[in-house]
């Protein structure tokens, strides 16, 4: 099936950098989840990508009816059927997520979650991926026009260093230069309630953001 046999190019994988928040575990609970058709049709980014958007329930039936579902796909259908399946395409190459809208506090986000990378000329690295949830803040302007936002990882460092926060997590990278979040999602919700209610006013500055312009519904 297309979603378990995705062939992506591991540059566009990662999009999702060393800059922003990674965690092994989603940022959203089932209570939070919030579904906004707004976000569906097609795209353009600010810096000239095209992006996809369709209900993850619509792209898992196509040509796959519930009823004849394997069991796996079945599994698929119930865990994200309220939320997205996005395509980006950048410079001719193509990337695939999961994203899983929810509210906190009022403030919409996005936990996106890259599709499962197959090469064979690279199997030896799919066998050291490891795929990680991002969060991100999800605005719609009058215009229709949509900003989203990930939370960068040098705000929620800063946090660590100074001791005002205190939140499960792991260093990692050679150098230990990273970190990954490893508490629950309740508990990363709950880090969500307190960090949208900070004062910091630049706490969602991140150089890994777009603007989103709508071109049409999607098919």
């Amino acid at each position: 099936m297309k979603i378990r046999n995705t062939i992506l190019v591991i540059a566009s994988i990662l999009l999702l950098s060393s800059c922003v928040v990674k965690s092994l575990n989603p940022f959203y609970t089932k209570k939070s989840i919030s579904f906004d058709k707004r976000f569906i049709g097609k795209w353009t980014d600010s810096k000239k990508g095209v992006w996809t958007v369709i209900p993850f329930k619509d792209e898992i039936t196509k040509d796959n009816p519930i009823e004849k579902m394997k069991m796996e796909d079945l599994q698929l259908y119930k865990e994200y059927k309220n939320s997205y399946y996005i395509q980006r395409e950048f410079k001719g190459e193509e990337a695939l997520f999961i994203a899983t809208p929810f509210n906190v506090n009022n403030q919409t986000f996005l936990d996106f979650y890259p599709l499962e990378y197959q090469d064979d000329i690279n199997n030896l690295l799919q066998k050291h991926l490891i795929y990680t949830h991002s969060l991100v803040k999800y605005d719609v302007s009058q215009s229709g026009e949509i900003e989203i936002k990930w939370l960068d990882e040098k705000k929620v460092e800063s946090l660590f260093k100074n001791k005002k926060i205190k939140i499960e997590h792991k260093k990692i990278g050679v150098l230990k230069e990273n970190f990954l979040l490893t508490a629950s999602s309740k508990e990363l919700n709950k880090f969500i309630e307190k960090y949208t209610k900070s004062k910091d006013d630049n706490k969602w500055d991140t150089s890994t953001k777009y603007t989103l312009t709508k071109t049409s519904d999607a098919e």
